[in-house]
């Protein structure tokens, strides 16, 4: 079992009891992430629910016929950041590809084991939910400010 401290200053657990927290951390496995390592593949499955602990992580749109490189990166995930949160909404489907961008340690939490916990007790549920809308939330808040940079440039300059 992790400790559940590593898991308790998590963007996604942030306000669960030291109880509710222990017993989403006995569903918690450390896994090592090296350079270069493809974690999911957009359209895939997702599975697993993953917590950055060390390093970073990038998700990638891919695009057909091209080999993937940084610049297809949409987000860069830095430390106690959560990814693949598709494991935990229907229809559990990577909407893009992530790739570790260095040595990276991360938490990986199987997304039916953490629903199966959601659905005991509503209180986690409530709580995962929450703070899992406002991170989407705050991901696509920062691709319309990229969009509307580049969509400016591309008008102030004519490309």
């Amino acid at each position: 079992m992790l400790n559940k401290e590593k898991i308790a200053s998590t963007e996604i657990f942030k306000g669960l009891s030291q109880e509710e927290l222990s017993e989403v951390a006995k569903l918690c496995e450390e896994v090592i992430l090296n350079e270069g390592d493809r974690v999911f593949t957009e359209g895939e499955r997702a599975d697993y629910l993953f917590i950055l602990e060390e390093g970073s992580v990038d998700l990638r749109f891919e695009l057909p016929y091209r080999k993937t490189s940084r610049e297809m990166t949409v987000t860069t995930i830095e430390p106690r950041e959560c990814f693949s949160w598709s494991a935990l909404v229907h229809p559990h489907k990577a909407t893009l590809s992530c790739y570790s961008t260095g040595k990276a340690k991360a938490i990986k939490i199987r997304g039916v084991e953490l629903l199966n916990l959601c659905d005991k007790n509503y209180h986690i549920g409530f709580i995962i939910m929450q703070n899992l809308t406002m991170m989407i939330g705050g991901r696509l808040t920062k691709q319309q400010e990229v969009f509307i940079k580049e969509a400016g440039d591309s008008l102030q300059f004519k490309w």
